[in-house]
């Protein structure tokens, strides 16, 4: 069974990063569920994923910006019809992120750019499975 979380655990980040090695690429496979009101400190009413689609614009210029090279937007989308396995409403959107590897991404998020937008993450965000791939060329 799956919970979901907000921010990782420390032993996650640590785990992730052994498991990661620098100059290899990462995907991280994003599994969103947000809150029906963003809970914004100024008590702002829209949407958990208005918030969040505030989030994800700004995240996307801050990374063009930083001009980090290999890292972009693979895949983002709404939840659709489950067609194995259960879960209907669990989930409202699936996003797919490339980092040029594990490093990047955590100076990405780890920096004063980034802490000027999580606002907006975290106050659309109820939670989510975050899961680190690699390119490990399953399919051949």
């Amino acid at each position: 069974m799956s919970e979901i979380a907000v921010d990782p655990l420390p032993e996650q980040v640590k785990a992730f990063l052994a498991k990661h090695p620098e100059g290899e690429p990462v995907y991280m496979l994003n599994l969103l569920k947000f809150k029906t009101r963003a809970t914004y400190k100024d008590g702002e009413n829209i949407s958990g994923a208005e918030a969040y689609g505030r989030y994800g614009d700004a995240f996307a210029k801050m990374v063009a910006s930083k001009n980090i090279d290999g890292a972009h937007s693979v895949f983002g989308g709404n939840m659709g019809a489950w067609l194995i396995g259960q879960g209907e409403g669990q989930w409202d959107a699936i996003a797919i992120f490339r980092y040029p590897d594990a490093k990047t991404m955590f100076e990405t998020v780890s920096s004063d750019d980034y802490r000027k937008i999580h606002k907006h993450r975290k106050a659309g965000l109820e939670g989510q499975l975050l899961i680190a791939c690699d390119n490990g060329n399953v399919f051949g």
